[in-house]
């Protein structure tokens, strides 16, 4: 049975995560409904983008901190508890983990009054989207652009992989005709559903935090083929890409077939799926690497495919 179930550490996630009770979930969305609070909400991520344009990464954090914590307080002063707020209300916007995240980044990085060097920075904008993901979850008009009708196939295809996987767990050992075709049914509605999240990947990839933070990850990259140390751009390379599809909820599992899922997305799949590959098998032998010489070929396809991810400019 393990062998043969696609998503293994993603997906796995994804079904695990205890949600929110539907009760709470009304009450939360239809309080931030009120156009008091939905006003206040846009001026705070329209000042958010506007720091982001100035290069004021720990100052856009605090704002949209302050809108989280406005929130949160509007929401209990309904009589809504904490403990509820802080479970996932759509884990595929964000789970448990990241909840937690947001609602306890590093206090330097939001009060510092200097620059934010380029690490700090990474967890500043990384800190800042997770704020948004929270606030989007909870209904709040903190991101542009959100289609209902991606957010309900994504909550229906979630509910009938929690029904299909309970189905196959229970089945009978010897009830292998049972498990073929639940099994075959759970991969076809498994591979939909990163392709949906795939989708809602590429609009928050919109965002400016998301678009800076990668850029400041790949600069990493070139420096070091300035440097003409190609073996470690190459495996820097390969860690943005794997950071990409863990910021896009695909990541924990074997990126081949989640590239093979995605292949119509990319603009050089075999390419991709080549460097993909090579540079797994690689990196799981202990630093033989086969692709010796190819290492700049691999960084222009990551690249490639990071510019297809939305998260680089072409």
């Amino acid at each position: 049975m393990d062998q043969i179930i696609f998503g293994e550490g993603w997906l796995d996630r994804l079904l695990d995560e205890p949600p929110a009770s539907p009760g709470v979930k009304e009450s939360v969305w239809e309080a931030m409904r009120r156009e008091e609070d939905r006003s206040s909400c846009r001026r705070s991520w329209k000042c958010v983008e506007l720091l982001l344009k100035k290069g004021e990464v720990g100052r856009a954090l605090r704002e949209s901190l302050d809108c989280l914590h406005r929130a949160m307080e509007s929401l209990q002063a309904l009589g809504l508890a904490q403990g509820e707020l802080v479970m996932p209300f759509t884990p595929f916007l964000i789970g448990g983990e990241g909840i937690s995240a947001a609602l306890h980044p590093r206090e330097d990085l939001s009060e510092s009054s200097v620059p934010l060097d380029d690490l700090e920075a990474v967890e500043a904008l990384e800190s800042l989207n997770l704020v948004r993901r929270l606030l989007a979850s909870w209904g709040a008009p903190s991101w542009k652009g959100l289609p209902e009708g991606l957010i309900r196939r994504l909550e229906g295809d979630l509910e009938e992989l929690r029904r299909v996987r309970e189905e196959l767990q229970s089945l009978d050992e010897e009830d292998l005709e049972a498990e073929a075709e639940l099994a075959d049914h759970y991969a076809g509605a498994s591979s939909r559903f990163a392709r949906d999240l795939f989708e809602l990947h590429l609009l928050n990839a919109r965002h400016p935090e998301v678009r800076m933070r990668f850029g400041i990850l790949w600069d990493q990259v070139e420096m070091l083929i300035e440097d003409g140390i190609l073996a470690a751009a190459a495996q820097e390379a390969f860690g943005v890409l794997e950071e990409a599809f863990t910021t896009a909820g695909l990541g924990g599992t074997d990126l081949l077939e989640i590239v093979d899922i995605l292949y119509p997305y990319f603009t050089e799949p075999e390419e991709l799926r080549r460097a993909v590959d090579a540079m797994t098998a690689g990196l799981r032998n202990s630093g033989a690497f086969p692709w010796v010489g190819e290492e700049r070929g691999f960084v222009g396809t990551i690249r490639k495919a990071l510019e297809d991810m939305g998260l680089l400019e072409a």
